[in-house]
């Protein structure tokens, strides 16, 4: 039975979240000028995708993408194997493919190869098609055309399509109107459990998430221009991910989709958005909130990627180079990957080595920088460059504000149960008790639940919609509380679900419930160096 206070948990997080979002039902369908639409000239690459391929316009039907991933399998056992990651909330098929060498399909057996496992996602939002479209091309030249290559350095895993019901209706959103792109940290959609339940038996190397952008609409509203760049480009920004990973992101990665972009003629941009709001100028990078694809990645060590083509709002305009844009981006990241696989899996290793060791502090609140920046915009008659000067909100650039001490880990009580089943779903390790004990405890108290104030709602990235006070306190613990240790690579991406005041949080928004009289939530920080009496059996990351 859901409460009261879960209701409102669940109503604060979708106004916390998607509302600089490109909300479906805001995005008007948008019409370029002759002028505009010359300035993005289709790009002579061949491209296998139903879409284009067919002889006559239209995107890839869920029927078409499974035939066409069918077919690839067929033709090419030897380097593909085709799975399903499990269904939609309208019941359709949640189509992946594996590409090694090898053919290869047990995880442990593509694991043992030591190449790096990079991952793409498409079409997360339903009304953004080209992704999805690039990666059945990118598929079709990994087993049939001259990408074959790359699989002697890489494994690579392509779901085209992870919102199939939200294509259907050529909607952002799944069929509950829930955004799949806000609940990698919740997993409370079916999509999303079905993703990191693969995610977990495979984990990523690198993973690139591909979007499209709103053209129109916000921009000629508040500045009186269209979105001018092919791509923007945005990697994981929340300032818990760790260096080595943000390095070669940043230094090899970015830099080589930009030079494979300027080759072909096609123009990029670091990712930004803004607010509905007529009157609201400031423009922001995408945010650094735990629960969006990109920034739980990075948390869990992978190199992580956010690509966007402007395409949200025309339909079919420019469909050819939106695909085209997407399908270079993914070209170069695999040829980059590929010639740079060693870096990338020390880089990685060291990633999750680091976070394994759950040295220093959590980060529990930041500031984001600032500035003037020009954002690339076209003149929508002339189709002239029009570069405009805006109050840019940088994600990359934080002052942290607040931190906390990292515990040894935590304990979860029942009440608990839907954070441990997402944790479960990520790979997380955690630790059955066995039998009832006695701890010195750190308790979580609510002491404030939703925004402080109305702009914290209209931002991508809120800030933190729980303040909590922390009491210490012995504990009289169940035998049923679960111990989930802080020692594992997946430590941050436990301390974002777990801290009720990290955005998004499963008790921030209410999924996880504190107890109503009290305000305390039915997880417990368990302090440094503290010893668990725990059950025999298990993963080593239990203490055994």
């Amino acid at each position: 039975m859901v409460t009261i206070w879960r209701m409102l948990g669940l109503a604060l997080s979708l106004a916390a979240v998607p509302v600089l979002a490109q909300d479906e039902g805001r995005v008007a369908d948008y019409k370029q000028s002759e002028a505009v639409l010359a300035r993005y000239k289709p790009v002579p690459i061949p491209l296998a995708t139903p879409a284009l391929t067919r002889g006559a316009p239209g995107l890839t039907t869920q029927a078409e993408l499974e035939a066409f991933v069918t077919d690839l399998a067929a033709k090419a056992p030897g380097k593909v194997v085709l799975g399903s990651l499990g269904t939609s909330q309208q019941g359709r098929d949640l189509p992946y493919l594996i590409f090694s060498k090898e053919g290869l399909k047990d995880p442990a057996a593509l694991k043992a190869l030591g190449r790096p496992v990079v991952w793409f996602v498409g079409q997360q939002h339903g009304n953004e098609p080209a992704g999805a479209e690039a990666m059945l091309a990118l598929a079709h030249d990994l087993a049939l055309g001259d990408l074959g290559p790359v699989l002697d350095k890489l494994v690579v895993v392509i779901v085209p399509r992870s919102n199939p019901d939200g294509a259907a209706a050529d909607k952002r959103v799944g069929a509950s109107g829930f955004d799949l792109n806000r609940d990698h940290l919740l997993l409370t959609l079916p999509e999303t459990r079905a993703l990191h339940a693969k995610l977990a038996e495979l984990p990523p190397d690198v993973i690139v998430d591909v979007h499209e952008f709103s053209v129109a609409n916000r921009w000629l509203e508040k500045f009186g221009g269209l979105n001018a760049a092919d791509a923007m480009i945005l990697y994981a920004t929340n300032p818990a991910v760790p260096a080595p990973t943000t390095k070669i992101a940043s230094e090899m990665v970015k830099p080589a989709m930009e030079r494979a972009m300027a080759e072909k003629g096609l123009s990029s941009f670091w990712y930004f958005t803004t607010s509905y709001r007529k009157d609201d100028k400031l423009v922001s990078m995408g945010g650094n909130a735990p629960g969006i694809a990109r920034n739980l990645f990075g948390l869990s060590g992978a190199v992580s990627f956010l690509i966007e083509t402007r395409g949200v709002g025309l339909q079919l305009e420019n469909l050819e180079r939106r695909i085209a844009t997407h399908y270079v981006i993914a070209r170069s990241v695999l040829d980059t990957v590929a010639a740079n696989d060693k870096a990338v899996l020390e880089a990685v290793k060291a990633a999750r080595a680091e976070l394994a060791r759950n040295q220093g502090e959590l980060i529990v609140a930041h500031r984001i920088a600032t500035e003037t920046v020009a954002i690339p915009l076209v003149d929508p008659a002339s189709g002239a460059d029009m570069p405009t000067p805006v109050e840019f909100r940088d994600s990359r650039k934080v002052t942290v504000t607040s931190r906390r001490a990292r515990p040894e880990g935590y304990l979860v009580l029942p009440a608990g149960q839907a954070a441990l089943e997402a944790l479960k779903l990520k790979g997380i390790v955690s630790c059955a008790l066995g039998a009832p004990t006695t701890l010195e405890v750190e308790a979580f108290m609510v002491e404030q639940k939703g925004p402080a104030k109305k702009t914290d709602r209209e931002n991508i990235n809120p800030d933190q919609a729980v303040k909590v006070e922390l009491r210490p306190r012995r504990m009289d613990v169940p035998a049923d509380a679960v111990f989930v240790p802080m020692t594992q690579a997946g430590a941050n991406v436990i301390a974002a679900s777990l801290e009720p005041d990290s955005p998004g949080s499963h008790v921030g928004v209410g999924v996880v419930e504190i107890a109503p009289a009290s305000g305390e939530a039915p997880i417990y920080r368990v302090p440094r160096g503290t010893k668990l009496g725990l059950a025999a059996g298990g993963d080593a990351a239990c203490g055994r």
